[in-house]
């Protein structure tokens, strides 16, 4: 069923609906000089400053310096961010005596991941948030030039390390950021939170959850981790994601916004791309977890740098692709 999949949609040809002409793009680490991400490519800082708890770490205190500091550099860079946000703070949360959680993120990320006590109070922070850097001239970040347009609303929540609640409390958390952040800016695109793979439990929980919050969110969202015992998709679960979505009547842009693979990844990502990827954000070089060779890393860069910009891509053989450009040109690539 899979490669009948594969072959009705191999000539599928998409065009991106980002700003951005880049189709690529990495998580990044501030602290991590190799994980700044690349100019003129796309950056998903993760878990990034977007964290309602390092920015309000006390109800009325506002403290934006590490999110201006992500922000000044992608600009600086020619980057377009792509801004995870996590809708947790210790003290908010602390007032309805939530669970105390372990973060899987370390001491200095949040100590609880559970639906907002006060959604009130969560407004009030996304509110802010979405207000300093939309570039509307009004209580813009100083300095901002480039504004952040795309908003990846949490993370994994399928996943008790990352999201401690009900199906419907984060269907309640989306949508309602969805709408507080398309309100305050007209422009906003919000990227649905990403699917953890395509296992079954990913797919029992997406198939629930995705009629609920299809009519609030502009992209959907798909990760590929490759699993301790190296196992990986060889479309990055692309094409199983679009089926999924197929089936519950959502059509939506593709993106993989965690990329991990085994084995070639210059394959991986032309096959992800075929079955409908728009673009792919690579995991980064000091990501947890398996690490990508010195030669695939080599190897996806240099595919990265020759096959970049495209508007277009399909499929001319097994084992060859076409990529047009905004100029009419076109390029191929045998894989």
């Amino acid at each position: 069923m899979k490669r009948l999949f594969i072959f009705l949609i191999s000539f599928f040809i998409f065009t991106n609906i980002a700003s951005s002409e880049s189709r690529f793009g990495e998580l990044t680490e501030m602290r991590d000089k190799k994980m700044r991400g690349k100019e003129g490519q796309w950056v998903r800082p993760h878990p990034g400053p977007f964290v309602w708890n390092k920015i309000e770490n006390e109800k009325g205190k506002f403290s934006w310096e590490e999110v201006d500091k992500n922000v000044l550099y992608a600009q600086e860079h020619n980057q377009t961010i792509l801004a995870t946000i996590w809708p947790h703070a210790d003290w908010e949360q602390k007032s309805c005596k939530r669970k105390k959680v372990r973060s899987p993120f370390g001491k200095g990320f949040t100590k609880y991941l559970s639906k907002p006590c006060s959604m009130e109070d969560y407004k009030t922070f996304l509110l802010k948030l979405v207000d300093r850097y939309d570039g509307d001239g009004s209580n813009d970040m100083p300095g901002l030039t480039k504004p952040i347009k795309y908003w990846d609303i949490m993370n994994e929540p399928e996943f008790d390390m990352f999201f401690r609640g009900s199906q419907e409390d984060f269907v309640e958390i989306f949508n309602f950021s969805s709408k507080i952040i398309k309100e305050k800016q007209k422009d906003a695109v919000i990227v649905m939170a990403g699917a953890a793979g395509m296992f079954p439990e990913n797919k029992k929980y997406w198939k629930s959850v995705l009629p609920k919050i299809r009519d609030h969110f502009d992209i959907a969202n798909i990760h590929h981790i490759s699993g301790p015992d190296g196992q990986c998709d060889r479309e990055l679960w692309v094409d199983e994601f679009a089926a999924l979505l197929k089936s519950v009547n959502v059509d939506k842009p593709i993106w993989v916004t965690e990329a991990m693979t085994c084995g070639s990844p210059v394959k991986a990502w032309v096959k992800a791309f075929v079955n409908g990827a728009e673009l792919i954000i690579d995991v980064g070089v000091n990501a947890p977890g398996p690490k990508m060779s010195k030669k695939g890393r080599k190897q996806l860069n240099e595919f990265i740098n020759e096959y970049d910009g495209f508007t277009s891509i399909k499929s001319i053989s097994k084992k060859q692709v076409e990529f047009t450009y905004k100029d009419g040109s076109k390029k191929i690539l045998e894989f």
